[in-house]
C-alpha cells in the first residue's frame, strides 16, 4: 500500500468527524429499492461533513486522511451490501473514492494508486477500497467495533410511510417532543429538494397523494426528493417561526413549503392557494 507504513494517529474519540462518519454508515431498517437513492444521499452528505472537519483536524497526515476516507466509503458500501443493496450503490462509492484520490496529494496516495484512474470500473476501484480499509485496521491503533454507529443513540428517519413512496407523516397522535425531533432530522437533511405538508384536512390529504409521486419521481436527471406531513398542530409553530427566520410574513396561512436542497426557503403555497400536480411540479423544480 505504502513502501513505508505511515504513522498513524487512529481515532480521536469525540471528533465531529469521527462521529459524522458513523453516522454516515447507519442505515434506516427496513430499506426498499426506492429508498436507495435518499439513503445513498444522506449519507454521502454525512460522509463529505466528515472529510471536510477532519481536513480541519491538526496532526493527521495526508496518507492517513486519505485512509480514514477511503475506509469509511468502504464501510458505507458494506452496510448497503449487508441490506442487499450493494449493486446498486458500488458505482456512486467507487467515484467517490477515485475524487478522494484526486484530492490527496501525491506524497499521500497509496503505491500504484493512480492506475484506478484506468482499471475496470467500479470493480478495482472498490476492491481498493476494501483493501485501504484493511490496511488502516492492521496499522492504526483503532478496534473494528469503532467503525460502528455512534454510542449514542441517533433518531432514524424513516423514509417513507405506509401508502407514500417518499412521505413521512408526523400522526396527529404523535408527541410533539418526538415529532419535533424529527422535523429537526429532515431539516438536517440537506440531500434533496423537500417539502413539508401542514394540516389533517381533506385538502391536505389531497395534497399528499398529490405531491408524494412527484416529489419520488421527479424526472427530467433531477434527484428525487423527500416530503414530511405533519398533521399535529402542535407541531405548526416551530415550522411557523422558522418560516419567520426565512422571511415569510404570514407562515399561520403556510400550507406547503418547498426548501432547496441546500435547505434554504423556495416556495411557500398557502391554504387558499389551488395546489395540483401542476403547481407541485413546478415548485419542486422551481427548487432544483
Amino acid at each position: 500500500m505504502y513502501a513505508t507504513p505511515p504513522k498513524f494517529i487512529g481515532f480521536r474519540r469525540r471528533s465531529e468527524w469521527l462521529t459524522a462518519f458513523q453516522v454516515a454508515t447507519c442505515l434506516p431498517a427496513f430499506l426498499a429499492p426506492g429508498d436507495i437513492p435518499v439513503a445513498l444521499a444522506s449519507s454521502l452528505s454525512h460522509w463529505l461533513n466528515g472529510s471536510g472537519l477532519l481536513a480541519a483536524e491538526a496532526g493527521y497526515s495526508a496518507a492517513e486522511r486519505y485512509c480514514l476516507r477511503i475506509a469509511f466509503l468502504w464501510k458505507i458500501y458494506q452496510a448497503f451490501e449487508t441490506a442487499g443493496f450493494g449493486e446498486q450503490v458500488a458505482e456512486a462509492i467507487a467515484r467517490n473514492a477515485l475524487d478522494v484520490l484526486e484530492e490527496t496529494p501525491v506524497f499521500g496516495r497509496p503505491i500504484d494508486s493512480e492506475s484506478l484512474f484506468l482499471a475496470p470500473f467500479p470493480e478495482a476501484v472498490l476492491a481498493h477500497v476494501k483493501a485501504v480499509h484493511e490496511y488502516y485496521l492492521a496499522h492504526a491503533p483503532i478496534r473494528e467495533l469503532e467503525f460502528g454507529c455512534p454510542p449514542l443513540a441517533v433518531i432514524s428517519l424513516p423514509f417513507s410511510s405506509p401508502g407514500f413512496l417518499c412521505t413521512v407523516v408526523l400522526p396527529a397522535e404523535m408527541s410533539v417532543e418526538r415529532a419535533r425531533r424529527l422535523w429537526r432530522q429532515f431539516m438536517r437533511e440537506n440531500t434533496a429538494v423537500r417539502l413539508i405538508l401542514l394540516g389533517s384536512d381533506p385538502a391536505a390529504c389531497e395534497v399528499a397523494k398529490i405531491a408524494d409521486p412527484i416529489f419520488y419521481a421527479p424526472g427530467g436527471g433531477q434527484k428525487p426528493g423527500r416530503c414530511l406531513w405533519s398533521q399535529l398542530p402542535g407541531l405548526a409553530p416551530d415550522i411557523h417561526q422558522w418560516l419567520r427566520q426565512q422571511g415569510y410574513a404570514n407562515p399561520e396561512y403556510a400550507r406547503c413549503i418547498i426548501l432547496k436542497a441546500s435547505g434554504t426557503l423556495s416556495t411557500v403555497l398557502t391554504n387558499t392557494d389551488a395546489i395540483d400536480e401542476f403547481v407541485l411540479s413546478e415548485a419542486f423544480f422551481n427548487a432544483c
